[in-house]
């Protein structure tokens, strides 16, 4: 330790006559020095470089703190002082060690938290395998964006009860519900309840991104999916029974052979049954919402499914012809219009919807 030895009669000259340009100078020499012996010192040795390091990072340039903080963060037997004193700083200073340092233990961290609030709170969402008394704390007493973070971070360990107050919360904030649905720890019933209200805040910005007109139909769309295929005998091309090819159609679906091109040509060829039946296969819905989506009282389910799916304006065109009320040319003009100005993602979110009711 000649080392430290001569490090140390140079320090006690900078502390008293030396600038701060000085003093970040042997701080970084004897950072250096540190991390290139870290993995051999011993406790007593340690100690050492922590009343070192102490003294001279006090009074240094905020920048020079943040560069001792991001190199001490991850040595595993850093001077334990000087991570305590780093963590307590600015948050630039100190998010280095919150969020990596293993010196810091769940007690160093609720003085932390109670001591400097939420921008040191978020730092520490990031760290691996968080303690659950401390992931607990930051669930009661973290803002929005720590309880977001947190949720995130999978391998935070939460208790039920944590989990319970996320789940309560998720009710009015759709990215907590987000992170949520990723975890894995979470309790059959808590898992249940996200499922819920991430269906109920996917049909809210739904309705919120269609305009106006389009919302009823959507909603009379999901509630169909959510009929057995008796409800779709109320419309001219009714379901009684299910087709014979139906399963055929749907194995077909399954193995990527059944194509948009089939359905054209059922439709042109007058089997419409069929078509429907195969439209139902490619789009992953139950048959009775194909019918629902196709014969129901406005056509714009049928243009955003098909928008979702990919298919031309062939196809939808010549889909539109099962409809039991015909089309003129200028009506069929403005559906194409109305088609192509669709987003794709608006109709993958209705397509979703229906797939799942």
């Amino acid at each position: 330790m000649s080392s430290v030895d001569a490090l140390l009669r140079e320090l006690e000259q900078t502390l008293i006559n030396g600038s701060q340009s000085d003093r970040s100078s042997i701080l970084t020499q004897i950072t250096d020095l540190f991390v290139s012996a870290a993995s051999g010192l011993q406790d007593e040795q340690i100690g050492l470089f922590d009343v070192v390091i102490s003294q001279v990072s006090r009074d240094i340039e905020r920048e020079a703190r943040i560069t001792l903080a991001e190199r001490l963060a991850p040595v595993p037997n850093a001077p334990a002082g000087v991570i305590s004193q780093l963590a307590m700083d600015e948050i630039a200073v100190a998010k280095p060690v919150l969020s990596t340092s293993k010196r810091l233990s769940n007690s160093d961290l609720l003085k932390i938290s109670q001591a400097k609030g939420e921008e040191h709170m978020l730092a520490m969402t990031a760290r691996d395998d968080l303690g659950e008394s401390i992931a607990d704390y930051l669930v009661l007493k973290g803002g929005r964006v720590v309880t977001r973070a947190l949720a995130e971070n999978t391998t935070a360990k939460l208790s039920t009860q944590a989990m319970g107050v996320l789940v309560m919360r998720a009710v009015t904030d759709h990215e907590l519900q987000s992170a949520l649905s990723v975890r894995h720890d979470l309790p059959p019933a808590l898992s249940s309840q996200i499922i819920h209200l991430a269906k109920l805040s996917a049909q809210k910005r739904l309705k919120a991104d269609l305009e106006p007109r389009l919302a009823s139909e959507i909603d009379s769309a999901v509630e169909a999916g959510a009929k057995n295929v008796a409800a779709a005998t109320q419309f001219s091309v009714g379901v009684t029974a299910l087709d014979p090819d139906q399963e055929a159609l749907q194995a077909r679906a399954d193995a990527g052979t059944l194509t948009e091109s089939d359905v054209l040509g059922l439709v042109q060829s007058g089997d419409a049954n069929k078509a429907i039946c195969a439209f139902a296969a490619i789009a992953g819905i139950a048959v009775s919402t194909a019918h629902q989506v196709i014969h129901g009282t406005d056509e714009n389910s049928l243009l955003l499914v098909t928008r979702a799916l990919g298919w031309s304006w062939e196809t939808v065109r010549a889909m539109l012809s099962l409809r039991s009320t015909g089309r003129s040319e200028l009506q069929l003009q403005r559906a194409k219009k109305s088609f192509e100005a669709l987003k794709p993602e608006t109709g993958a979110q209705v397509l979703a919807f229906l797939r799942n009711s």
